[in-house]
């Protein structure tokens, strides 16, 4: 029997290629890939557990998988990632109709497991339920072959796993173990499949990685790296995700410059910049060495597109150091910058600190840091209009998308980003022709205005 399968994928870039991952073994295995509405045997939820938020998301859906199954629209459960890795006994215990808990320990038995699964004589009873989670402390998987689930012009590439740095709020390091760098032959080898496989930009990610090659003796770093995947043919867009301040150096720095594939685009989450609370934070920086890095990579890089992400509401943070992080933000005006409420998240040092910051003082100050980059953002936005850049086409626009977002109806419009927009997470470029465009190709545009953080461009003629 052909075994169809529901695929849900949560969470992260990271959760994303493994997501992919599955995805092909499931394939190899013969099984096939059915819309969310379709009948199928199994339904598979690939979930994230980073935060409090995320583990809610990954039970809301785990939750309606059940539902599904109770309806007989699916036939078995299966739970697998971060949440899986995390919690599995609880997921269980939570859920005793779930019938498979994968951890990602276990992703590439994947299709093994969901075999067993539907050839089990008992579906949906408790003693059919198994959890296949074992310490993921030293693996790193090869992420070749996989099923990509983004558009076909650009992938992520990751290039090592788990995290050293300890940070005081994260889970990371129970979830996924110290940091590992991947061997920097399968990176090169992974990304020619890439971009043979049509990908013209490559994202680099990790937990963190700029401590790349640190633990395998690889000498240069990722500015080594850098370089010799420069060398790809084919490949037109290099991106750094996940940079973290304490680990950026000189060097790296020096190389996003010189190589040509490297687009101009730092992504550094900070989380904060008040002294006190960085190393409440345990980040292993100063806001003088902060600023420091920020200035050497604006002053080195032209034109360079700078994010970073926020933890607001950490506890004991006072008035008067959440201003002053409100302030450093006016001052360095990032391109796009995210941020998130703090949440004690079980199992780390943070989650015991005293002087909780309330739930409503957090929402507040996540309003003012939002609005606050919101006006910075516009203005950014608002100076683009005029200058001629390469964008990355992925998509046309529906006849629905062009009337929600009050588009001149009589041209075709595309989705697609600059350099300076990251995917998944920035904001994006509209483009209206008059003419068919190519998708999954770089061409030139000029920038016209803007919809809200997004610009709106036309083709360069």
């Amino acid at each position: 029997m052909t075994i169809r399968v529901n695929f849900v994928s949560l969470g992260c870039a990271k959760n994303l290629v493994d997501s992919e991952r599955l995805l092909a073994l499931l394939a190899e295995a013969g099984m096939i890939l059915v819309p969310p509405d379709d009948q199928a045997e199994v339904t598979i939820i690939n979930t994230c557990s980073f935060i409090a938020d995320a583990r809610a998301e990954a039970f809301e859906a785990i939750d309606a998988a059940l539902e599904q199954k109770e309806a007989g629209q699916t036939g078995h459960v299966v739970v697998a990632g971060c949440l899986a890795q995390h919690w599995g006994n609880k997921v269980r215990k939570r859920n005793p109709d779930i019938d498979a808990v994968v951890g990602l320990s276990s992703r590439e038995q994947i299709a093994e497991i969901v075999q067993r699964v539907v050839e089990d004589p008992n579906p949906g009873m408790k003693t059919s339920s198994s959890v296949f989670v074992e310490p993921f402390r030293n693996q790193i998987y090869d992420d070749r072959a996989r099923l990509r689930l983004t558009e076909a012009g650009w992938a992520y590439l990751r290039i090592s796993e788990g995290c050293d740095r300890g940070c005081s709020f994260c889970t990371i390091p129970r979830i996924r173990g110290s940091f590992r760098s991947k061997d920097p032959q399968l990176i090169l080898a992974e990304a020619e499949e890439l971009v043979n496989d049509g990908a013209l930009e490559l994202n680099l990610i990790g937990q963190e990685t700029t401590s790349y090659g640190l633990d395998i003796g690889y000498e240069g770093g990722l500015a080594q790296l850098l370089r010799q995947l420069n060398q790809i043919n084919g490949l037109r867009w290099l991106r750094i995700l996940y940079a973290h301040p304490a680990t950026i150096n000189e060097e790296l720095i020096t190389a996003l410059a010189e190589c040509e594939k490297a687009v101009a685009y730092v992504d550094m989450p900070l989380q904060h910049i008040n002294n006190r609370i960085l190393e409440l934070m345990n980040r292993r920086t100063t806001r003088q060495e902060t600023v420091a890095i920020l200035q050497k990579i604006r002053e080195t890089i032209p034109d360079v597109a700078l994010r970073t992400t926020m933890l607001v509401g950490f506890p004991s943070e006072t008035d008067e150091e959440f201003t002053e992080l409100l302030e450093f933000i006016k001052e360095l005006r990032f391109d796009a910058l995210g941020a998130f409420m703090f949440s004690p998240e079980p199992g780390t040092r943070a989650a015991h600190l005293k002087k909780a910051v309330p739930q409503h003082i957090k929402r507040k100050r996540h309003e003012r840091l939002m609005l606050t980059q919101q006006e910075i953002a516009f203005d950014l936005a608002d100076q683009m209009t005029g200058k001629t850049v390469d964008c990355l086409f992925h998509q046309e626009l529906t006849q629905q998308e062009i009337s929600d977002l009050h588009l001149e109806d009589s041209q075709r419009w595309y989705r697609g980003r600059y350099a300076g927009q990251a995917p998944e997470m920035d904001s994006e470029c509209y483009i209206g022709s008059d003419t068919e465009l190519a998708l999954d190709t770089i061409t030139p545009v000029t920038i016209t205005g803007r919809a809200d953080y997004d610009l709106v461009a036309v083709p360069t003629s």
